[in-house]
This record gives structure tokens, C-alpha cells and sequence, in this order.
């Protein structure tokens, strides 16, 4: 289920990415640069919590509970573990990517008011 979510959420990111950037350069408007800072901050936010849900679930994988008797799973199964992680840094860095394009923008929304 939290796999789901984190595709989901990569998914809608990736979208919205490429619709804001079309908006984004065919629009210049102050008022429209208000609501894509807004989306993506909405956006940075999905994709960190759909990491964070990806990751728990990826170290139980990993480490597996001997509480509630969950074995360890990246043990059978390296190659599909090896490629979980690979996504997960690779969706941090686009959330970082994210994040980095918001802070001028959070700037100079700050000096305007």
C-alpha cells in the first residue's frame, strides 16, 4: 500500500512538474506565481511524505520485526531492494529539487509584503 503511495505521489509530482512549467513560461502573471508557489510547496510536502511511508516499510524490509514476527525480506529478494532504495534517493533528490526551486520564491514573496 505505501509503495502504491509513493508512486502515486511521484506520479502527480511529475505532472504537476511539467504543467507548471508550461504555465510558468507561458504566463508571467504575479498572481499565478503565487498559486505555483503554492502548489509546489503542496507538491515538496506529498512527495517528502510519500518518502517518509516508502522508507519505513523499506526497513522493515530490511531489518525486519521480531516483535510481531516479520522476517527480513531484502535478504531473498537483493535486486527488488536494491531498486526500491534507488528510487527513494532518486525521489529525494527530486524533492530537494523542489524545494530548492521554492526558497526564491519564498524570498521574494518575503520582501514584497
Amino acid at each position: 500500500m505505501h509503495i502504491r503511495y509513493f508512486v502515486g505521489a511521484n506520479a502527480i509530482a511529475c505532472s504537476y512538474a511539467t504543467l507548471s512549467l508550461l504555465l510558468s513560461v507561458g504566463n508571467r502573471r504575479k498572481g499565478m506565481e503565487t498559486v505555483i508557489t503554492e502548489f509546489d510547496t503542496l507538491m515538496g510536502a506529498l512527495l517528502f511524505s510519500s518518502q517518509g511511508a516508502a522508507i519505513a516499510i523499506g526497513l522493515l524490509d530490511l531489518h525486519g520485526n521480531s516483535h510481531v514476527h516479520w522476517n527480513k525480506v531484502c535478504n531473498l529478494f537483493g535486486k527488488f531492494c536494491d531498486q526500491v532504495a534507488a528510487s527513494l534517493f532518486i525521489s529525494l533528490l527530486g524533492s530537494i529539487a523542489f524545494l530548492l526551486l521554492l526558497l526564491p520564491h519564498l524570498f521574494r514573496l518575503k520582501q514584497t509584503t
